[in-house]
């Protein structure tokens, strides 16, 4: 036993190579821009995976999809972030009375940051469409954070929401009527 050499620790195995896509589908943006995403992405994307397995894969591949109402910039961000996420299995939303607590990874925060608000908002958009569930649970949590202690009125300047015609009616009319009863004050504290 003593003539028995001490165990060496054995190096980790390597990890497996990811697997390469075996083929692309092409998505044609409403301004006619072709963005590619894999056959491994694409299932984070339920409308268009729902439309490729109706076709089949062969025949999705060899036709470009229309994504209507999604610009090319904002296709390419939503299938960068499916490409990244491709192999992870985001849990089921269950029909719950209230909503979970969403807390954004690190890269999927980063991922947001980098978008302007209204870049933000397209990309929700395109993710509410697309049905890019786990993306739109992060993009309303994003959303969520920038409104947090912000009036309606920093809302509307934030979100670029112009006001309506009614909410500017009124605002005058109430100004209208702050500006006489100050003048009548004015008035009573003069006699």
């Amino acid at each position: 036993m003593a003539d028995q050499p001490a165990p060496t620790a054995q190096p980790a195995p390597a990890a497996a190579p990811e697997p390469e896509p075996s083929f692309y589908f092409s998505l044609e943006s409403c301004d006619k821009e072709i963005v590619k995403i894999s056959v491994l992405a694409v299932p984070h994307m339920v409308t268009i995976n729902n439309l490729v397995s109706d076709l089949g894969y062969e025949k999705a591949a060899e036709n470009v999809i229309p994504v209507d109402n999604v610009t090319g910039f904002t296709l390419k961000r939503a299938v960068a972030w499916c490409e990244h996420h491709w192999g992870v299995e985001f849990p089921e939303e269950k029909n719950e009375s209230f909503p979970r607590q969403t807390i954004i990874p690190e890269w999927d925060m980063n991922f947001l940051k980098e978008l302007k608000v209204m870049e933000l908002q397209a990309l929700t958009m395109a993710a509410y469409q697309l049905e890019i569930k786990q993306l739109l649970r992060y993009c309303c949590k994003k959303i969520a954070m920038m409104a947090q202690g912000n009036t309606p009125d920093e809302w509307r300047v934030v979100f670029e929401i112009p006001i309506d015609e009614k909410d500017a009616i009124a605002e005058k009319e109430l100004q209208e009527r702050l500006e006489r009863e100050a003048k009548e004050e004015a008035e009573r504290q003069i006699v």
